[in-house]
């Protein structure tokens, strides 16, 4: 009762009160038309200094929000027309939401008698589709940081955590001069508030980023260009942590950065050592001429120890050149001890025999990765090419010992012991090369393009040795090699246009893949060749600064993992395997969705998606050996309707609330020879982060979620939740920052779901180590205004997913 009603409360604090101080004026020319994308801008009657930047709509419209009590006037300034104020105006108590008359700009007259025009650029405005800040023509730039500018951008806030929100969003991917940085949190913010403005050219902001840019950053791009001769000098931080649920976890790790006028040297180092478990209870029942039930208790004990560095280079030939170099990867070992008691009953529940298991795995693996990149500007009008080449191997080695012995309670002498070991090699080669261009036409039309190739190798070798007699020997019927060879060819292009009030992007992409799947012990070959096509469009309508609405459509692709496609066997205990499936095929999704931004800030999402040649996850089960066994198989389709509500709320300035509400409705048609089978429910989650920010830089936290009973598949899982809560302290002018905090309060993130089709009768519960307490310090050193080093995402990216690590 007690997590319900935990849950309850944060459902009724996320709805505290919050207030608006509004004010609206229209801009329009001598004859009465409106003056789109006009540079609006709120400043101080006292002194002039800048409060607040906005555009004006399409509709000549401007809203300022949230203002404080004061004296403020309004300035207002377009090409070609004169800058134009209006009178001084009062917000307080009695004025909370002011609606200002029109404002008039006139057309500016022209000289043609030798006279020199000298215009200055406004404080905002827009090309190119994005919002432009000409930070270097402004006087807010004396004296303030880089935050405090983001602060006066439109549709930019910074919450009491310094987080950057865009459009009422978190997750905005900050650039430096086209760049991506490594920086995320309370690194970031350190950055932008020791960043003097008077380093800074423009601020770019991009809410709908082009297929140029990197998938991360979920709500745009917020890209900062730096006058040249940018402060240099060294940065970085530590950190160490210590954490514990039944199990110990500590945590470890540095970075850096040293940049001069011509070159950045950045690199990183983490190393983690967990301790954790997993409980299991798995039970079949199995019908037949004998009907029994299997009832499984799994304990495993495991331990991951990761040791994960990165290296790389910058090199500025000219201020619109660069070339760099990147290297990454990791060294990580896995041990894990599992104990699997089964009982197997029969009618009555009288005990026929019991099966005891004890499998010792030693795992390691290793990866490195490297990137040579360029990237340049050709000219003045935004026209860049850029280029990656990647190089990525990866290794695992896999030794497993597993001991069963079977118990007959009505023979004990009976004992039947048995043994196996296995190694496993693994060894992937992945090489990557692209190139992209952007192509502006003019202030409205650009066109973007790439190609990449990637070229994949895998070799998969499983050796099985059975203990006969007090020996190990070979046993060649269950070893395999598995080799997989497979070549993307990729070339997109995509086209953006903007004219009133209107972002329309179109694009397609596609995609050549050769595989060559070959089983060299089965001595069997599956070879595929095919050509697909990836349309996608989305358009923007902005109404007004309070109306936005928003559509997508996309057609995407997901291949299946390597080791999924490995035909080999692994075993769990004798009646329990596991194998892969080199027959499986890719899975093609096509989604639409629907998004309404009410005050740049709430939004709702409607959506349909179909995925066609599904994969799932298969349980085969043979009644009369009893074994089971699980694989990736193609099913005929799925279909998904989800709705998603953002909530930020803002109840007063030391406390922010986070809401995310989630409705969705997905039906599994699971239809071949073996299984005709439709699954369908309407799950719920709710998600709530509340974040106090209190006096001597304190900051407190509570969280949770909840999961709605749901379906994945030929599996049913009954609901699940989380609360958590954390406190957090910062001294030293933010460079030391400790943390403490604890996950899973209530021991309520768990799985618990079912399995029934045909014959097949199964319940899982599954636990693991989910309520820990961390402790962590970050120390951060050196100068903070030093700028980031770049962020690539290499041409290896999808691959890698793939291998699984």
């Amino acid at each position: 009762m007690e997590k319900i009603i935990l849950l309850v409360l944060l459902a009724f604090v996320s709805t505290g009160i919050t207030y608006a101080q509004k004010i609206n004026i229209s801009i329009a020319d001598s004859k009465g038309q409106p003056l789109p994308y006009t540079s609006v801008l709120l400043r101080h009657v006292k002194d002039s200094s800048l409060v607040k930047g906005e555009l004006s709509d399409a509709s000549g419209i401007c809203n300022f929000d949230k203002i404080s009590d004061g004296r403020y006037f309004i300035q207002a300034s377009l090409m070609g027309y004169t800058t134009t104020s209006t009178p001084a105006f009062s917000v307080d108590a009695e004025h909370k939401n002011i609606k200002l008359s029109q404002l008039v700009l006139q057309q500016a007259s022209k000289s043609l008698q030798g006279v020199t025009v000298s215009a200055q650029k406004p404080f905002i405005e827009r090309r190119n589709g994005a919002t432009i800040l000409n930070v270097e023509s402004s006087v807010a730039a004396s004296g303030g940081t880089a935050l405090d500018i983001l602060q006066r951008a439109p549709g930019v806030q910074v919450d009491q955590d310094d987080n950057v929100l865009l459009k009422g969003k978190k997750g905005v991917t900050i650039m430096l001069d086209g760049k991506l940085t490594y920086l995320t949190g309370e690194q970031l913010a350190n950055l932008l508030k020791s960043m003097p403005a008077e380093t800074i050219s423009q601020i770019e902001i991009i809410t709908s980023p082009s297929a140029k840019y990197d998938a991360a950053g979920n709500s745009g791009i917020i890209n900062i260009k730096t006058k040249k001769g940018i402060v240099t000098g060294i940065n970085g931080s530590v950190t160490a942590g210590v954490g514990a649920g039944r199990y110990p976890l500590y945590n470890t790790g540095t970075n850096f950065n040293w940049r001069t006028e011509k070159f950045n040297l950045f690199g990183s180092y983490d190393y983690s050592n967990r301790k954790f478990f997993n409980n299991r209870k798995f039970i079949r029942n199995i019908t037949g001429d004998i009907p029994q039930t299997f009832t499984s208790d799994i304990f495993a004990r495991r331990n991951f120890t990761s040791n994960s560095f990165k290296a790389g280079l910058d090199y500025f030939i000219t201020p619109k050149h660069t070339v760099g170099v990147l290297v990454n990867g990791f060294r990580n070992a896995f041990y894990s001890n599992l104990w699997n008691k089964t009982s197997i009953t029969g009618t009555g529940e009288k005990l026929d025999s019991a099966l005891q298991t004890h499998t010792n795995n030693n795992d390691r693996f290793r990866n490195t990765t490297i990137n040579l990149n360029y990237k340049g500007q050709l000219d003045t009008m935004g026209t860049e090419i850029s280029m990656d080449a990647d190089l990525a191997k990866f290794h695992y080695h896999r030794n497993v010992h597993l001991n069963d012995s079977m118990y007959h309670p009505e023979d004990p002498s009976n004992y039947d012991p048995h043994a196996i070991r296995n190694n496993t090699f693994t060894d992937i080669t992945i090489k990557s090369i692209k190139a992209d261009l952007v192509l502006p036409f003019n202030k409205t039309l650009k066109l973007e393009a790439g190609v990449k190739g990637s070229f994949v190798t895998t070799d998969n070798t499983l050796l099985y040795d059975s203990l006969r007699q007090g020996k190990y020997e070979p046993a060649l019927s269950q070893s395999n090699q598995f080799i997989y060879k497979e070549n993307v060819l990729a070339a997109y292009a995509t086209i953006k246009k903007s004219f009133k009030g209107t972002d329309v992007q179109l694009g397609l992409r596609m995609e050549q893949t050769n595989s060559d799947g070959e089983s060299v012990t089965l001595q069997s070959r599956v070879k595929r060749s095919y050509l697909d096509f990836f349309p996608s469009m989305s358009a923007d309508y902005t109404f007004n600064e309070s109306h936005k609405m928003g559509i997508s459509y996309s057609r995407r692709i997901n291949r299946p993992d390597y080791d999924n496609l490995n035909p080999f066997v692994y075993f769990l205990d004798k009646y329990t395997y596991g194998k892969g499936n080199p027959y499986l095929n890719p899975e093609y999704t096509n989604t639409a969705e629907l998004s309404y931004t009410f005050k740049q800030k709430y939004i709702a999402t409607l959506g349909y998606n179909v995925t066609n040649h599904v994969i799932l996850e298969y349980l085969d089960q043979d009644d009369v050996t009893k074994v089971t066994t699980s694989y990736e198989k193609n099913f005929e389709r799925s279909n998904g309707y989800y709705a998603t509500i953002i909530l930020p709320l803002d109840p007063t300035k030391w406390w922010s609330i986070t809401n995310n509400i989630n409705l969705n409705y997905n039906k599994y048609h699971i239809k071949d020879t073996s299984i005709n089978l439709a699954s369908s429910i309407v799950a719920f989650n709710y998600q709530s982060t509340h974040t106090f920010t209190l006096p001597d830089n304190w900051k407190l936290e509570l969280n949770g979620y909840y999961n709605s009973p749901f379906v994945w598949g030929i599996f049913k899982g009954r609901s699940n939740f989380n609360i958590g809560a954390g406190v957090q302290k910062s001294l030293f002018n933010k460079r030391a920052i400790f943390k403490l905090n604890v996950s899973d309060i209530f021991y309520g993130e768990q799985f618990r779901g079912t399995a029934r089709y045909n014959s097949l009768d199964i319940n899982i519960h599954n636990r693991w180590q989910s309520r820990r307490v961390n402790f962590s310090v970050t120390w951060n050193f050196g100068n903070s205004a030093v700028k980031g080093a770049r962020e690539r995402q290499t041409g290896t990216s999808e691959e890698q997913r793939r291998t699984g690590n």
